[in-house]
Order: C-alpha cells, then structure tokens, then sequence
C-alpha cells in the first residue's frame, strides 16, 4: 500500500480545491512595472501594447485594480468589447469597493449599451463620494443617460450642474448643444455650441457644430468663418472625414 504524506495530502486538497495564488510582493512589483508601460505605451497611442502590457499586470497580479480598471478603459474605448470591459471594470471594483473612477467607468458602458437606469444609478454612488476628483464628469454622462431614456428636464438639469462645477467641461456644453438642437430650440443650441468651441477652440468639431447651427439661423456668413476654421482644424490624417465634410458644408452656403 502506498502511503501519503499529511503534507502531501493537504497540497493535493488545496490543489484540487483550487486556491487562488497569491502574489509574492516581487511578482506585485512586476505586475505594478507592467501597468506603468502600459500607461506609457497608452499615452503614446501605442494601444496593443498598452493592452498587452495591461493584460500582462493581471494575470501577474489579478488584484492590481488600477490595472484591472485601465484594461476595462481599453477594451471599452478601444476595442470595443463591451462585456470584457464590465467584467474588468467588476473585478476593479470588487478589489476596492471605493475606486469610484472604475465605477463610473463601469457605468459609461452601460450607457453605450442603452442600459440607463443602470448607468444612473452608478453615477449617483459616484456622486456621493465626495473625494472623487471629477464629479462634473460623472453628472453631465448622468444627465445625457436621463436625456437618451426620455427625461429631458432631468438630462438639462444634471449637465447644466456639470458645467456649472466647471466652466471648461467642453462635452458639457456640447451635449447641451446637442439636447436643444435635438428638440428644436435652434438659438440656444447655438448659443451651448459657441460655449463649446470657446472652451475647446483647438476642436474642429465645435467649429463645425456652431457653423451648422448659425447657418439654420441664416447667418451665412458666421457660418462659413466656422467652417472654414473647422477645415484648419482637422488637420490629422484621422480628420480627413470631418475636413471634407466641413468643406462641402462650406460651400454649400
């Protein structure tokens, strides 16, 4: 008969039982170097490599939830993979229960997805933490998830709070652009578009969502100077759409 050891035996229960590894504090400083390259290959718009990096930290470290957070952001901004990105955002958020970045990133794809209520009630917790560093983000995604669900009193008054807690919240102001030119209010629309191209004058797109709107007023010619700047602006190989089109809008006035 063969005998096993008691050490041996607990090794094979603990084995068959499936216990997690725990990293040694080498492979947390491993998995800590892998996101910080990820951070760097990801601001130099290396983006597989970011991911790769990223993927690299958890599974080295499935407890790193900065890592686990910024693979989320990837896979939903970049890759569009939506279900990945949740399970991520999840697992950040189950690691530190108050990492209220990941949760309202966690609630950004619920509203790509056209899950609202879900998305809302993320935004909230995230509003009630009073550290979180950029709350007018959280209340103006807030208010366009109340806006795409129907309430358009509720979405208004969320975004106008956003830009209210601050001034350059450019996505602010064109979301309010959007809302009113959405449901007919053509002036106010404008007026929200021209809040958004002073706050982002670098952004061919606000030059080219004011030219739009001042030329339904009939301003032609304010209409043209915006879309002649929105072609000076997109100026990147990926602009090429947007120049093009602010030229054909152009000269069609």
């Amino acid at each position: 008969m063969v005998r096993v050891s008691l050490v041996s035996s607990l090794a094979l229960a603990l084995l068959l039982s499936g216990c997690r590894h725990i990293p040694t504090e080498k492979e947390r400083q491993t998995a800590e170097i892998r996101y910080n390259l990820g951070v760097q290959a990801q601001q130099a718009g290396n983006i597989q490599e970011a991911l790769s990096e990223f993927q690299r930290a958890v599974e080295i470290d499935p407890d790193n939830a900065e890592a686990q957070n910024a693979l989320g952001i990837l896979l939903h901004l970049s890759f569009r993979r939506h279900a990945e990105a949740i399970e991520h955002y999840q697992k950040a958020l189950e690691i530190r229960p108050t990492f209220s970045e990941a949760r309202s990133n966690l609630a950004n794809v619920y509203l790509d997805q056209g899950q609202y209520d879900q998305a809302i009630k993320l935004y909230e917790q995230v509003l009630n933490d009073m550290l979180y560093p950029t709350p007018f983000i959280a209340q103006g995604n807030m208010g366009w998830a109340y806006y795409k669900k129907g309430d358009t009193e509720k979405g208004l008054e969320n975004i106008k709070a956003a830009v209210t807690l601050n001034p350059n919240f450019c996505l602010g102001f064109k979301n309010l652009g959007l809302i009113y030119e959405q449901t007919g209010s053509t002036e106010e629309a404008c007026k929200q578009f021209a809040h958004y191209r002073e706050q982002c004058p670098d952004v061919a797109d606000a030059h080219m969502r004011e030219g739009v709107c001042l030329a339904k007023l009939g301003q032609g010619d304010a209409a043209r100077e915006r879309l002649q700047t929105c072609e000076a602006k997109a100026d990147q190989p990926s602009q090429k759409q947007l120049k093009d089109e602010c030229q054909r809008l152009r000269e069609n006035l």
